[in-house]
């Protein structure tokens, strides 16, 4: 099993929406703001409510703790501002004075005074001990969305959320020191980094940026979330920024290289709040989904962010040497990547259209790209510099490949042709024709001397590349092939319909096909070959991923799970796992040897289009592109546990009652992810299961559960206390569950979940 979540923590469910939340400076305590205006206290050591700050009439926009810890403020949709004494759990003082909604609040770091920003226009300084109002700033034009004040408390920054400016105000004179302008839309949240050198906005323009404190110049503005930036927060350290968002999930920034390094997703609605624990080992989000979810940051999350497109992801590719990767987009550009690093290392600029295909040279020095705008290009990794523009055809290049020995590449266009060119002089080499629709695939056979070529014409052609002749025209498929790859020794070829739902075998030096794959009810869009040889996996618009026998033709496995049409599979380097990524938004990792689903990446904003797998064994990472432009990087942890489920039933006059029947316990977890399972409604609750065949799907779905936890689990036994069996009957019914366990251990073991 291979852990794809984030370090995921319990999360608090309210039964309002969630507006805001801060930790205590000894990171203790949480408090959260919620819609009907109450403030509730957490501890984080148990998760547990502690108490419940109640006052406001309205929603409670925005909160923070003082330094003490002591004593907390708020703003609220009530027009007011409250600071309270969180131990009596009473309202010191209601700061009266504005006349709109008070959105945001913050306190001075020397806790003698606190500000507040308001749809009134106007920021306020506040005096912790009296009450009263020391300090108006105006200049803003409409209303204000937050305000924050630096490390040292002489400076205060607020922005409007009409204006779309921030301004820096001398908190001793009052002044206006600058008005920065820069985002296109409304600005949400603003806050000064540690050391006060740099400020970071948030807007609804879906960006960040991130200013230089002094001079009020924009250092660099950080895109990749889809909606609306609501807030940002700077670690305590000041190298990660987490900015929360309309489109569901918060993003961990590098904060000096702008990389966006983790997502974390799982709120089902906006989240409109984030936080850094004062250790900086935790973020807490809250959302309008009524929760607020706490995540591990010293985990380490297994999905690295390694960058965005402005455009859909065509293609990745992993280098031979497996230490880099490249993509390219609809955004016309192909990005290097260190694997290592996880930074973007070039940024290839010279195509006039999207680049459709992409592909490296056997050394790993060059990269051979295909565009709509009809031409191939050659890159210089090193460099980044454009070796070599080949032209020649007339319409979009679908797909190009290198050849094993490194001195061409061939190219596939609408324009119904297959080019061959020479790297060295640029020349086409041949023009192969035959086809009579547009060109699917290109594929080098591995000795170099063949190239496949499939098209929407239903046929495969494969050519002689010295000589440029037409050896085979490879007929069966009905409809449009989409898909071809050569065996690893080159004497089968593998093809795949888009719409005759097949999957077909050829014998490369005679022409004839040697096997029909038929299984899958829709299209067949993607084939490929195991890297031993031996076994073709293919992948359907039925969702279905097939692994398949070469030399029997056999269905080893069908592999369920995903619900929409796979758009792309790919074998590990080792053979031994299948990794499939589908129109659902998910990946899934299959084992080879078993067929079954050993995780399942979820909470995806788009569609996968590409995947790649690490050429080297050693590393485990696997690559994914997708339609919203991300392209992340994914890490198979190996490791082993054991988890202990015990389910719990009755007797009712000598007869065994799986009606009430629930999962006690779950040994082998820590206490914050039992308590996790538990809000999940995995433990403790009723199954009102009616035959015993629902006990076992419903301790299934616990088991299912249980695997997008943080730790290791295997499902181990099953073991129904005789203690709750009548004594009279306990005899007579100790044969008959015995068996029943036995099916429910056997249900178990057939989902065993291994790292």
């Amino acid at each position: 099993m291979t852990a794809v979540q984030f370090g995921e923590l319990p999360f608090l469910k309210e039964d309002v929406e969630v507006y805001s939340c801060a930790y205590s400076p000894n990171g203790k305590s949480l408090a959260v703001g919620l819609y009907r205006g109450d403030i509730k206290v957490y501890s984080t050591s148990s998760w547990e409510h502690d108490r419940t700050l109640t006052g406001h009439q309205l929603e409670a926009r925005s909160i923070g703790y003082l330094p003490n810890g002591n004593q907390i403020i708020s703003g609220s949709a009530d027009c007011t501002a409250r600071l309270w004494d969180v131990e009596a759990g009473a309202c010191r003082y209601t700061l009266v004075g504005h006349k709109g909604i008070v959105k945001g609040v913050a306190s001075a770091p020397c806790g003698g005074s606190v500000a507040s920003a308001s749809d009134d226009s106007t920021v306020r300084v506040w005096d912790v001990q009296t009450g009263e109002c020391r300090l108006t700033l105006t200049g803003h034009r409409g209303a204000l969305s937050a305000v924050s004040y630096s490390p040292k408390g002489h400076l205060i920054a607020s922005v409007g959320w009409d204006d779309k400016s921030m301004r820096l105000w001398d908190v001793q004179t009052g002044d206006c020191l600058h008005t920065l302008k820069g985002h296109t839309s409304y600005i949400g949240g603003v806050i000064f980094s540690p050391r006060g050198d740099r400020i970071v906005t948030s807007s609804s323009d879906t960006t960040l940026r991130i200013w230089d404190a002094e001079t009020g110049a924009c250092c660099r503005v950080l895109t990749g979330h889809i909606s609306s930036v609501r807030n940002a927060a700077f670690s305590p350290q000041g190298d990660i920024i987490a900015s929360a968002s309309d489109d569901k999930t918060v993003r961990m920034w590098d904060a000096d290289t702008g990389v966006c390094r983790q997502i974390l997703p799982g709120h089902t609605s906006w989240v409109r709040c984030v936080v850094f624990s004062p250790e900086g080992d935790r973020i807490a989000c809250g959302s309008a989904d009524k929760t607020v979810r706490v995540w591990d940051v010293g985990s380490g999350g297994t999905r690295q962010i390694t960058g965005s497109h402005r455009g859909a992801v065509s293609s990745v590719k992993c280098s031979p040497r497996g230490d880099r990767l490249a993509s390219c987009s609809q955004d016309r550009s192909i990005r290097l990547w260190d694997m290592e690093t996880r930074d973007c290392r070039r940024i290839l600029t010279g195509h006039r259209s999207p680049v459709k295909s992409i592909a490296y040279s056997p050394r790993g020095d060059l990269v051979v790209s295909g565009s709509d705008d009809c031409t191939v290009k050659l890159w210089d990794v090193e460099t980044g510099t454009c070796c070599q523009t080949f032209n020649g055809h007339t319409n979009y290049v679908y797909v190009v490949a290198y050849s094993p020995q490194g001195n061409q590449v061939a190219s596939g266009s609408r324009d119904r042709s297959v080019r061959i060119w020479d790297i060295g002089t640029g020349e086409c080499l041949h023009t192969l024709r035959g086809h009579t629709n547009w060109v699917t695939s290109i594929v080098y056979s591995p000795k170099g001397n063949q190239i496949a070529s499939s098209s929407y014409d239903s046929t495969i052609r494969l050519w002689d590349v010295e000589s440029g002749v037409c050896l085979h025209t490879l007929r069966g498929h009905n409809r449009g092939v989409t898909s071809t790859v050569y065996s690893p020794r080159s004497d089968l070829l593998a093809s795949s319909s888009s719409l005759d739902c097949t999957v077909r075998l050829w014998d490369v030096e005679t022409g004839e096909c040697c096997f029909i794959f038929i299984g899958h009810t829709k299209g067949v869009g993607i084939v490929v070959y195991s890297p031993q040889g031996g076994q073709v996996a293919s992948g359907g618009n039925d969702g279905l991923v097939k692994i398949w026998d070469d030399g029997t033709g056999e269905c080893l496995h069908t592999c369920t799970g995903h619900t929409k049409g796979v758009t792309n599979v790919v074998y590990s380097s080792s053979g031994d796992q299948i990794v499939s990524g589908s129109e659902d938004k998910t990946v899934r990792l299959w084992s080879v040897a078993s067929g079954q689903c050993q995780a399942v990446i979820q909470d995806l904003d788009s569609t996968i289009r590409s995947i790649a797998w690490s050429t080297r064994p050693d590393i485990g990472y696997f690559v994914t592109g997708c339609e919203d432009g991300s392209v992340s990087m994914w890490k198979v942890v190996e490791d082993g546990g054991v988890c202990h489920v015990r389910v719990q039933w009755r007797s009712v006059n000598g007869e065994l009652d799986v009606t009430e029947t629930s999962i006690q316990d779950v040994h082998g977890l820590s206490q914050l992810n039992k308590q996790l399972l538990k809000q999940r409604g995995a433990v403790g609750t009723p199954l009102h299961a009616d035959r015993l065949r629902d006990v076992s799907k419903q301790v299934l779905s616990m088991v299912s559960v249980v695997s997008n936890l943080k730790q290791p689990l295997t499902g181990e036994t099953l073991e129904p206390p005789v203690s709750n069996l009548d004594n009279e009957n306990r005899n007579s019914r100790n044969s008959r569950n015995s068996q029943l366990n036995r099916k429910l251990i056997r249900a178990c073991h057939r989902h065993h979940l291994r790292y």
